[in-house]
């Protein structure tokens, strides 16, 4: 008996080891097998991606910046990577203002753009290097109402003879941009016929005009306010070359020196009196008698 289990032991171990064998084989020809497909598909050329266009930024952008074509180009990506609101054509963004800052390689999206004026609010309608200057005005000094923004003045400053040593008119400002008339930024497309004048006591109400002025000329048009009266004179809708060269009035200039009715008649000079008479001199008095000298005898 235990020789006979000793031999069926004997063949367990055997078959246990081929056993073993065969599974290992087994398991390297699926390991190979699984190794070579992953590379096979690995070598294969990725399935080709739906690329579409957006402009990107070449290098930072600092906001309030205009954009110009050497800031920005065109680049090609999957379209699943493009964010929402990116512009796709570089004519959209060329001459537009940056509202926020742009980073460079970054897509351009459009809420970091000013692409409206009035995105930016007032400050988007004043002009590169000028200021916006409000100035005080009536019906009178302000063209009755009839301007709007847009429109172009010339303003005129008048001094008394306090400030100037006497009245002067004089043209300060020509051709001046108006930014808005009151707090109306827009030149609507009907004006309202309503004027600025109160029912009960007729006092003309005082508006108010927004220039877009130089830096220099912003403190000579304050100057003017507060030491003259400025007046505002609407210009032609079509441009006019140039400006014009006037001089500065008075009241002279206007009605001319007056000369006196009465001029003094020129003096004349005194009549000469006529020479006095010459008195007779003693010689010439005439002598009684006539007396002769003949020798040394008188007669």
């Amino acid at each position: 008996m235990k020789a006979q289990w000793r031999k069926r032991g004997i063949a367990l171990v055997k078959l246990s080891s081929k056993g073993l064998v065969g599974i290992a084989l087994a398991l390297s020809l699926i390991t190979t097998f699984l190794v070579y497909k992953f590379l096979r598909e690995s070598a294969q050329p990725p399935a080709p991606a739906d690329l579409a266009t957006v402009v990107v930024a070449k290098a930072d952008i600092p906001p309030k910046t205009k954009i110009t074509p050497d800031m920005v180009q065109e680049a090609q990506m999957p379209a699943e990577y493009i964010q929402p609101g990116a512009v796709r054509t570089m004519n959209k963004v060329v001459g537009i203002v940056t509202r926020e800052a742009i980073v460079g390689g970054e897509q351009v999206l459009e809420r970091r753009l000013l692409l409206a004026v009035k995105q930016a609010g007032f400050t988007g309608a004043i002009p590169p290097g000028k200021r916006a200057l409000t100035v005080a005005v009536t019906d009178v000094t302000g063209v009755a109402g009839l301007l709007k923004a847009g429109d172009s003045v010339d303003a005129i400053v008048t001094f008394d003879q306090q400030v100037a040593g006497g009245h002067v008119s004089q043209i300060l400002l020509q051709n001046l941009l108006v930014l808005a008339v009151n707090r109306e930024s827009e030149a609507p497309a009907e004006r309202d016929a309503k004027k600025d004048i109160a029912k009960d006591s007729g006092v003309v109400k005082l508006t108010t005009v927004t220039l877009a002025v130089s830096p220099e000329d912003a403190a000579r048009v304050t100057l003017a306010d507060e030491k003259g009266k400025v007046r505002l004179a609407l210009r032609p809708y079509l441009p006019e070359a140039g400006a014009v060269a006037l001089q500065p009035v008075t009241p002279t200039d206007i009605v001319g020196v007056q000369k006196s009715a009465t001029q003094p008649k020129p003096s004349t000079p005194a009549a000469s009196a006529p020479p006095a008479a010459a008195k007779p001199s003693d010689a010439s008095k005439t002598v009684p008698g006539v007396m002769v000298v003949r020798g040394t005898k008188i007669e």
